[in-house]
């Protein structure tokens, strides 16, 4: 039974090896795979970038409301969005 495996292992894998060195179309087709790869590479490396950014900018909110529970103060911008503004219907 391994013995078979085998054999079925090794026919598919010279079977890939023709199709992707076969001299009209294998260029393109290593090219295309090669492109793939390439854009699942930026596609993974954008997607951990905007995460690290993300938990980077939630960290130093959560810093900043520490600092501000433990000294007392708020932040201006803060009040002052919470302030009724004159002139305008709430």
């Amino acid at each position: 039974m391994i013995r078979a495996i085998a054999i079925l292992g090794g026919v598919g894998l010279g079977a890939a090896l023709m199709y992707l060195f076969d001299p009209s179309g294998g260029g393109r087709r290593r090219a295309l795979i090669r492109d793939k790869a390439v854009g699942l590479s930026n596609d993974a490396s954008d997607a951990l970038g905007s995460k690290g950014r993300d938990l980077r900018n939630r960290a130093k909110g959560v810093l900043h409301e520490a600092k501000s529970l433990v000294s007392g103060t708020t932040d201006s911008r803060a009040e002052q969005e919470n302030e009724p503004q004159f002139g305008t219907p709430a």
